[in-house]
């Protein structure tokens, strides 16, 4: 029998904890909710860590940008969606440096909330299940990638992807060599849901390349086209 994955809700607002687990709940998942930084920190020491964290920026002792970075040096990666009333882009871009996966701003219409939680849970169940496939790679210099399997081996080394990091990849692999501009990149993996603000792209971009570059020899894997956008090359 499948278990149902598991999600932990920070957030000091103890009615929004409470409506976003009965909606997920609802969903078919399983929740538990804290009120702190400091307690989800604490929450995460003693507990095997969740399928997903949905986390607020506005938190009492340790904000969620603190919570978001302690998260991402675990040797394990969950995916986090960031649930904050701050809607400005450069909230969002400080997020999203910091190694959030999604950010979901207040008040949010809850289709949407659970819509967003399947899609990073159904990512990282791509990720991790184990596919028999004869699924030919895209291939460029160092770079295998492959669709189905949501697989990235550099140098034959495998490399951990968030969702974006890959839709990122994805788009850049399919123009290998050729510059892809940034409103491309922002309209093909941001789906016109962000408005025109190529900022983002720039932020998984320097994300992307940062562990793609860790395993070339010559340390160059994605090259900057000032004025233009961004271009894979070879190693």
């Amino acid at each position: 029998m499948t278990h149902p994955a598991s999600i932990l809700i920070v957030d000091d607002d103890p009615a929004i904890c409470s409506g976003v687990s009965a909606l997920l709940v609802q969903a078919g998942y399983q929740t538990a909710s804290v009120t702190s930084g400091i307690a989800a920190l604490e929450w995460l020491d003693q507990h095997p860590l969740p399928n997903l964290i949905v986390l607020d920026i506005i938190l009492p002792g340790i904000d969620g940008y603190t919570v978001c970075r302690r998260i991402r040096q675990l040797p394990t990666y969950v995916p986090i969606l960031m649930l904050s009333v701050r809607d400005q882009v450069h909230e969002r871009i400080i997020g999203l440096e910091l190694g959030a996966d999604d950010y979901l701003t207040k008040p949010f219409v809850p289709l949407e909330l659970v819509a967003r939680v399947k899609a990073l849970l159904r990512f990282v169940q791509h990720c991790t299940a184990t596919h028999q496939s004869a699924e030919q790679p895209l291939e460029h210099g160092l770079i295998q990638l492959w669709r189905g399997q949501h697989r990235v081996l550099v140098a034959g080394q495998e490399v951990t992807l968030t969702p974006k990091e890959w839709q990122v990849l994805v788009v850049l692999m399919e123009y290998a060599g050729q510059v892809v501009g940034r409103e491309t990149l922002l309209r093909r993996v941001w789906d016109d849901t962000v408005e025109g603000d190529t900022r983002l792209v720039d932020t998984q971009v320097q994300r992307l390349r940062s562990k793609l570059e860790a395993y070339a020899a010559d340390g160059s894997c994605i090259q900057t086209i000032r004025g233009f956008g961004y271009r894979l090359i070879g190693a």
